[in-house]
């Protein structure tokens, strides 16, 4: 899979949920996130998955990118649930990213099953959510997201600056030409 970065994902969905989780394959990623790694299904395009969506609840298309396995939901936001991200991050890190196609947007870290920051676009560095927010400090000022004194950017539309601050601070990826346009795995998160 090539090296798109992640940016590119606000032009081409409307509204998603993005669960990233260093080095694990996808079927641990399903698994932590509540799913069952036996009914991944192979070979689902974004429509394919609204459609089983619509018929079953919560779907989630999945992969592996730059180290990183990654859920993708298009109308569900399985991954921001706290509770799930500690027990995908167990062991390693996980980022989440959701825009649900309105305010508010939000941005998630954890590592090792504890939630190091949790944000919205727009908030002051004191603002910062999570355990160890002021780690991300210095990334969010690289972006634009924060200016130097800590406050919030006034033109900083967020969702850019985050998907720009995933790049550089964390190294996520997506194949671009697979997400938009081809298959790839993908699981439902609906109860069995």
């Amino acid at each position: 899979m090539t090296d798109d970065g992640i940016r590119w994902i606000a032009g081409a969905f409307d509204t998603y949920c993005l669960t990233f989780a260093r080095g694990l394959d996808v079927g641990e990623l399903v698994r932590r996130m509540g799913g069952d790694a036996g009914a991944i299904r192979e070979g689902l395009s974004a429509d394919d998955a609204m459609d089983w969506a619509f018929e079953k609840g919560p779907v989630a298309r999945l992969g592996t990118c730059g180290g990183w396995a990654f859920a993708l939901e298009h109308w569900s936001d399985e991954g921001m649930d706290r509770g799930t991200l500690r027990a995908v991050s167990r062991g390693t890190e996980a980022v989440v990213y959701l825009n649900a196609g309105v305010p508010p947007r939000w941005f998630l870290h954890a590592e090792d099953g504890r939630l190091v920051a949790d944000f919205e676009p727009g908030v002051e560095a004191a603002q910062l959510g999570g355990e160890d927010p002021g780690r991300l400090v210095p990334a969010m000022q690289q972006v634009g997201l924060l200016l130097p004194d800590g406050t919030s950017a006034p033109d900083a539309d967020g969702e850019d600056e985050i998907l720009e601050m995933g790049e550089r601070h964390f190294g996520l990826t997506l194949p671009r030409d697979t997400v938009e346009h081809g298959t790839l795995a993908a699981v439902s998160f609906a109860p069995f």
